[in-house]
């Protein structure tokens, strides 16, 4: 009896709180929702696929790829797809480009406006790439950002990704501008060092990633019977919806295409049906490289490194990157260890020539 009655209390002495002084707030409670349930809820966006399947109506999406993986191209079909689909009215799109030249301004400009989209660009109507930030924040103060659809290429242009400070800041903003019923899509670079198991890293630090509702990160993949076709899979590495695990499109990349040709041939692809491509570059081995770059050394090629290893790439059809690094990896005077060396000739062109490899002798 004298434990329970002890029990009992301790128990009113927890219950029994000191009352809060007459007339004294918290201070929190000036920003307290409550109250505003039935206006957020009208004013939330509802999540469900805006362009193509992976990115999501009311979220932040980042997208990274490599230069020249066709991730503008891509992004930019997706936006008047959704235009012509009437998932999102023309006039709430706001896409900025600042990461192209001014014949691709011009080209892009026009696609967006015959559809009456807008296109934002540095250094046009006075608009900076540090206006960004505070402009999205007007459009979150001033009620404008529920149904509107913001598109920044290449979000590096806006931010240092390698900053964890500011691009933590700029991730909160882009936070608030979803969380007011707006959607952001923002591309990126990958880094130049893969992963381990050789697929494209994303670069920076982590807050965009672990700010933003969904990352994808974009991998080039070559057609195995036909060149002129690319195809760029996209493999989801975070989300916070039901968004696809991988998606993929295919583009026609024939030399001398408009581009607007190029922009029309954009189309999905079943990721599941990606057994006929393989990733860029991946087909050929290190040894048809290398032998393509001895084939043209030995032919006598003196154009300088640059074009030497942008022939070996034509031969091969793999990537310019890929065949300068062959071409750095076996340069030195090494027997066994590298193939071949050079002379500087006139304007200091590299002049390649295979070496003795009994010898090492030039």
């Amino acid at each position: 009896m004298l434990r329970l009655q002890m029990e009992s209390d301790s128990s009113s002495a927890i219950n029994d709180d000191p009352p809060k002084p007459a007339g004294v707030k918290n201070p929190l409670e000036k920003y307290s929702l409550l109250g505003r349930a039935d206006e957020i809820e009208a004013g939330a966006a509802s999540t469900k696929p805006l362009l193509g399947d992976a990115i999501m109506q009311g979220q932040a999406t980042m997208i990274y790829a490599e230069p020249n993986t066709g991730k503008t191209l891509i992004t930019l079909n997706l936006c008047l797809q959704a235009i012509e689909a009437k998932r999102i009215d023309a006039a709430n799109l706001y896409y900025i480009n600042a990461d192209d030249s001014s014949e691709g301004l011009a080209c892009k400009l026009r696609l967006m406006q015959d559809v009456g989209a807008h296109m934002l660009a540095p250094g046009f109507n006075g608009f900076r790439s540090y206006d960004l930030i505070q402009l999205l924040v007007q459009a979150v103060d001033g009620g404008s950002a529920r149904g509107t659809c913001v598109v920044v290429d290449t979000l590096k242009k806006f931010t240092d990704l390698m900053d964890k400070k500011r691009s933590s800041a700029f991730a909160e903003v882009c936070r608030q501008y979803v969380m007011a019923g707006g959607t952001i899509v923002a591309l990126g670079h990958t880094a130049k060092n893969p992963n381990a198991d050789g697929t494209p890293r994303y670069q920076g630090t982590t807050d965009i990633l672990e700010d933003f509702d969904a990352i994808y990160v974009a991998q080039p993949l070559t057609s195995k019977g036909n060149a002129t076709q690319k195809v760029v899979k996209l493999t989801r590495k975070k989300c916070r919806a039901d968004s696809p695990e991988a998606v993929a499109y295919a583009y026609d990349a024939v030399p001398g295409e408009s581009y607007e040709a190029k922009l029309a041939s954009v189309r999905p692809v079943d990721p599941d049906d990606l057994y006929d491509y393989a990733a860029e570059g991946d087909q050929v081995g290190e040894g048809e490289i290398l032998g393509a770059l001895v084939q043209l050394i030995e032919a006598g090629s003196t154009s300088g490194k640059m074009a030497l290893a942008r022939a070996a790439a034509g031969a091969c059809g793999v990537s310019h990157r890929r065949a300068v690094e062959a071409l750095d990896r076996m340069t030195g005077n090494t027997p066994n260890d590298h193939l071949w060396a050079f002379e500087k000739g006139p304007r200091g062109v590299r002049n390649y020539r295979l070496i003795d490899q009994t010898t090492g002798g030039v």
